[in-house]
């Protein structure tokens, strides 16, 4: 499996960092071209990066602040769009750029206003951590505009513990993936410590392509080195599509805006994801390639990481602590469900390079997973919802009222998978057995269910053979009882 280390970091042109950088590069200079004819600050930062040496010049153009005020400057002098940062404060964070660059200076521009820049690993890239205690330059006022407008509440600043775990996160990940990590590393240059409350409180990591170039991680999250080494390899990831989406036609159209995404757009439901109320399982095309991008990677990374535990489990602690990475072979499936519905669901609405990078990472994707699910194959991810739901309700119990609307829901799953064991053909003392020696929790419940179905099913990905005369396909039974239970837990506040 190393052998893949080096395929998916050195691959050209999709795994490849610098030509990755270069093409955004380009894309980059072109904008500020453009902007230019109208922007005088612009034009002044061109000349700058023009005397500048290519690594003065890649921390520029990587910094999040630049990158937003260059893009949203775009928007606003040649299609008049509505933006976040006003014009004025562009120009602010252009001429900084370029004064900055002029001083001669290495660091990345946003990084010259802090009191003290604490860089993640010198060997992983150009990552340092954001403090909200700095200079409050043009590069502070318009992240704190940013940070707003995408999440409401503001990032925090990083404990010495928060630095040092993700410190200890990226030697791992040097360890079991030394070259695709730091090719991945190599695309973020800020990390942002988020509270882990209010707007934060759902969001164990996250990114976003409108501000590309930092990533940002729950501090209530940050114990378990192997979890926090997953994450950030995650987010990087996010970060090298976000910078190769600059440059290539990805997709067809961009359908981000607002107002929420176009009734006609395709979109693929991740299965093992809770939908909500609002349907937030369902992924835009973007999402979607993104997500299998990630998954791709993350197959060889937790596989590799589950078979080095034993040996570095001194060094990073157990892996199985609180907050455990994703099981190597849930890595896999998500990796072959995404996939299969991008060529399915959403290929239309994939670009010349977005088809490209889907057939790319298919093809290792293939080659990595000598057991692949068989096509088609849901019922494994919608129990993997089933239990998590199921986790996320013990959580919330003892809750007197909570528990009385989980017992309508139990009689409810109750029935759902006695009719579900019935079209398999189960014996009646197996069905019996399974459902009436649960016990009377609703999160034992589900566990019971769910361990009964997956031992029915003979390659643990469906529930075959169908009983004669059965009404559906057990399988369609099992997802129909999942999304309406995930629709009735979506509606008791308690559960989160």
């Amino acid at each position: 499996m190393s052998a893949f280390d080096a395929v998916l970091s050195q691959g050209r042109p999709f795994g490849d960092s610098s030509y990755v950088h270069e093409q955004m590069r380009g894309a980059h200079l072109h904008r500020l071209k453009k902007v230019g004819d109208r922007l005088p600050a612009a034009r002044r930062l061109l000349d700058a990066l023009a005397g500048a040496d290519r690594h003065r010049e890649y921390r520029a153009l990587g910094d999040p602040v630049v990158r937003c005020a260059v893009q949203q400057s775009l928007a606003r002098v040649t299609a008049g769009a509505e933006v976040v940062l006003p014009l004025a404060l562009c120009e602010e964070v252009l001429d900084a750029t370029t004064r900055h660059l002029e001083s001669g200076s290495a660091d990345g521009p946003s990084e010259a206003g802090a009191t003290e820049a604490q860089r993640l690993d010198p060997e992983a890239g150009p990552a340092w951590f954001w403090h909200p205690e700095r200079r409050d330059d043009a590069f502070a006022q318009a992240l704190r505009m940013l940070v707003a407008r995408e999440f409401t509440d503001q990032i925090c600043a990083p404990a010495p513990s928060d630095v040092a775990i993700l410190r200890k996160a990226a030697g791992l990940l040097r360890e079991i993936l030394p070259e695709t990590s730091r090719s991945a590393l190599h695309h973020t240059h800020v990390i942002g410590i988020s509270p882990g409350v209010g707007a934060w409180a759902r969001k164990s990591s996250t990114s976003q392509f409108r501000m590309a170039g930092i990533v940002f991680l729950n501090q209530k999250l940050l114990t378990n080195p192997w979890w926090v080494a997953e994450h950030l390899l995650h987010e990087s990831l996010h970060q090298k599509l976000y910078d190769f989406r600059h440059a290539h036609s990805l997709l067809v159209r961009d359908v981000e805006s607002d107002h929420g995404l176009p009734d006609e757009v395709r979109k693929v439901t991740s299965l093992w994801n809770s939908p909500g109320l609002a349907g937030t399982n369902r992924w835009d095309p973007h999402r979607s390639i993104a997500a299998f991008h990630v998954y791709v990677h993350l197959s060889l990374f937790c596989t590799l990481a589950e078979r080095r535990a034993p040996a570095l489990e001194s060094t990073y602690g157990p892996v199985d602590a609180p907050h455990p990475m994703t099981p190597g072979r849930k890595a896999f499936e998500r990796a072959h469900y995404l996939g299969e519905q991008l060529h399915s669901t959403t290929w239309p609405e994939l670009g010349l390079a977005g088809r490209g990078l889907t057939d790319w990472l298919t093809s290792i994707l293939q080659a990595l997973d000598p057991t692949p699910p068989p096509p088609g194959a849901t019922l494994h991810l919608l129990l993997h919802r089933y239990l998590r739901e199921a986790a996320k309700a013990r959580k919330a119990l003892p809750n007197p009222a909570l528990e009385r609307r989980l017992a309508a829901l139990t009689e409810v799953e109750s029935a759902s998978a006695r009719a579900i064991l019935k079209a398999t053909g189960a014996p009646p003392d197996e069905l019996a057995r399974a459902l009436s020696s649960a016990p009377s929790s609703f999160p034992d419940l589900r566990q019971a269910i769910a361990t009964t179905l997956t031992t029915l099913a003979p390659d643990g990905y469906s529930l075959d053979p169908l009983a004669p005369h059965a009404p559906r396909h057990p399988d369609d039974m099992v997802r129909d009882m999942v999304e309406s239970s995930s629709h009735a837990l979506a509606t008791m506040p308690e559960i989160v």
